[in-house]
């Protein structure tokens, strides 16, 4: 049985990547600035959404957080899904993880708190992650992504799992290399990105929510900006770059360290992102050897 997990944001907290969005949510991307009014409807979308996964999920073992702007999480307690927050940083996860970067191996650290009679090192796989997404490095560095890559190519075990960085206005999300872990994602009309374990959880989203692609990480980072509209003076909002997806399965061609993210479109157009070393194709999502 899959445990319930949703995860939704408000557009002035993550972008989606290019044209995973309906044209309704690029004409509303384009607008730096959302009214009032806008704010209140994505609230009462996300209220709405994260009721109805709630309301589906199992009475005794379901969770739900609001996060504002128009963000919130929902999920069923277990020991294969769990949910922990430290210092603004908000994760969720499901799965089973044996070995954390760095030789960690949980299942040790917890099998030798429970010889000694001691409470184990982290309570569960969500404050592991915590844990790891510390070892990423400085958001905005020049070696953060790499080292994300890096870090995530050594995970041993299935994973799912959603970080959502309040201080530094981060949205991260995974998937194991093997796609043992379901994981959807999808774009509502009004721009919300929203990810989860069970379809159904994802009906607002348009078009269809999607897999999410194996073995890869999102990463969609809000940075503060200034602009002028107009007459108004200077305004300081947050910039409108798309978040990138990347994978960090090891390349097989010689000359590149990860395998290239294709998705396939009907004209054949494609975004290159030099940085991070991968392709966008736009269309269905697939893993190139």
């Amino acid at each position: 049985m899959v445990l319930h997990m949703l995860a939704i944001f408000g557009r002035e907290t993550a972008h989606p990547p290019t044209l995973i969005e309906s044209e309704e949510a690029l004409k509303r991307s384009a607008q730096p600035l959302l009214s009032d009014e806008e704010k209140q409807a994505e609230e009462a979308l996300c209220t709405r959404l994260i009721d109805a996964a709630y309301d589906a999920a199992k009475p005794s073992t379901r969770h739900k957080q609001l996060l504002g702007k128009g963000s919130g999480y929902l999920w069923e307690a277990s020991p294969y899904c769990s949910y922990a927050e430290r210092d603004g940083v908000h994760v969720m996860f499901t799965g089973e993880v044996s070995e954390w970067p760095g030789g960690v191996n949980a299942v040790s650290a917890a099998h030798d708190a429970f010889v000694r009679n001691e409470p184990p090192l982290e309570e569960n796989d969500a404050h592991w992650l915590l844990d790891f997404y510390g070892t990423f490095g400085k958001p905005s560095s020049d070696s953060s992504t790499e080292r994300a890559l890096e870090c995530m190519a050594q995970i041993k075990g299935s994973f799912a799992f959603v970080i959502y960085d309040s201080v530094h206005h981060r949205v991260l999300a995974a998937r194991d290399s093997e796609g043992v872990q379901p994981l959807y994602w999808g774009c509502t009309d009004s721009g919300q990105l929203m990810f989860g374990s069970v379809p159904q959880d994802l009906e607002g989203c348009n078009p269809t929510a999607a897999p999410f692609p194996a073995g890869t990480l999102f990463a969609s980072e809000r940075h503060t900006v200034a602009y002028s509209p107009g007459d108004y003076g200077w305004v300081i909002v947050d910039d409108d770059y798309p978040g990138l997806i990347m994978s960090f399965i090891k390349a097989t061609k010689q000359g590149d360290a990860w395998r290239n993210v294709k998705v396939h479109p009907g004209d054949g157009r494609a975004v290159r992102y030099h940085d991070v070393g991968f392709w966008v194709w736009l269309g269905a999502w697939h893993l190139e050897c």
